[in-house]
């Protein structure tokens, strides 16, 4: 079991990678889709980076900042940054895609971090969890804001905004194409 789990996390980045490609490549994208999807772009990439900047991973158990609201921020902010790309991509396939690999993977990562915190934190991390939402985020007044941005860099989180822009980028080419 532990060698299908393993498995399971370690090709998640090339079977997403795949879809992302079939998405783009199968994508209708007008200028209101990628104008919309490109909101929902920005403001998956704003959580992920907040969130990275409250992240020392396997150091410390982070609870303030995007943690205090959702246990889960990267992948909610992952939720949102892959919804802007399927509305940018502007037909059901992108939209299947999306979902199927979200589906498929996330709630199972989101179990296994769960456990894998539960073990690391003990008692810590079950107090934090009674106070968190599992996904969507508590709406909440925050005590403190704290974002480090020496966490963002060492979590690498600029790789998203690369990425995110090279997408967007492929689908107005996409538009343009068209025209």
């Amino acid at each position: 079991m532990k060698n299908m789990v393993e498995y399971f996390i370690k090709y998640r980045s090339s079977v997403g990678i795949i879809c992302l490609v079939l998405l783009l490549y199968l994508a209708e994208p007008s200028p209101k889709s990628i104008t919309v999807g490109f909101f929902f772009i920005i403001a998956g990439m704003f959580f992920r980076a907040w969130t990275s900047g409250y992240l020392n991973k396997d150091n410390e158990l982070a609870t303030e900042g995007p943690y205090a609201l959702t246990r889960n921020p990267l992948y909610f902010g992952n939720f949102i940054l892959g919804l802007g790309i399927a509305i940018a991509g502007n037909n059901i396939y992108s939209y299947l895609i999306f979902f199927v690999f979200y589906l498929v993977f996330f709630p199972f990562l989101m179990y296994i971090e769960h456990q894998r915190l539960k073990n690391k934190f003990g008692e810590e991390y079950k107090d934090w969890s009674k106070k968190s939402n599992s996904f969507f985020p508590k709406i909440k007044r925050l005590k403190r804001l704290d974002f480090n941005i020496s966490f963002y860099m060492k979590n690498k989180e600029y790789r998203v905004l690369f990425f995110s822009l090279v997408v967007i980028a492929i689908l107005v080419l996409k538009v343009l194409e068209k025209i």
